[in-house]
């Protein structure tokens, strides 16, 4: 609840979960502390936990990212629920460059510019010893 709360000023247009149940509980507690409902465009999306065609590889966890990214209104936020180590697999699929592992309350802010190109910044609980 605390990670949602620091995030009252971010309204999510969309809100995506892997279908395991932590992440459900997750999300909730998250919009909870922020004070937000679960906007309308939610989805439980399976690729979010390796379960699509290339079994989670960084390139398919690119492509579900992608295609999450494309669902959202324009100048709208998402939030997407997943685990690792299928984060830090989107990342390297979309960047090129291995993220070391996430920890709780830890993943990335994934940016689609106008051009098409996609910026990924970490987003590290203070303290932590990954950069």
């Amino acid at each position: 609840m605390e990670v949602g709360r620091s995030q009252r000023d971010i309204v999510y247009a969309a809100v995506f979960v892997s279908p395991a149940e932590r992440a459900a509980e997750t999300v909730a507690w998250f919009l909870r502390g922020a004070g937000q409902q679960l906007p309308l465009m939610h989805s439980v999306v399976p690729g979010l936990v390796g379960k699509d065609p290339s079994e989670g590889s960084p390139q398919g966890m690119a492509t579900g990212m992608r295609s999450l990214l494309e669902q959202i209104p324009d100048e709208g936020r998402g939030l997407a629920i997943s685990h690792t180590p299928f984060v830090e697999r989107a990342a390297l699929g979309l960047t090129g460059h291995e993220v070391e592992p996430m920890g709780e309350c830890e993943g990335l802010l994934i940016t689609l510019r106008d051009d098409g190109e996609i910026e990924v910044e970490e987003l590290r609980l203070p303290g932590s010893s990954a950069r």
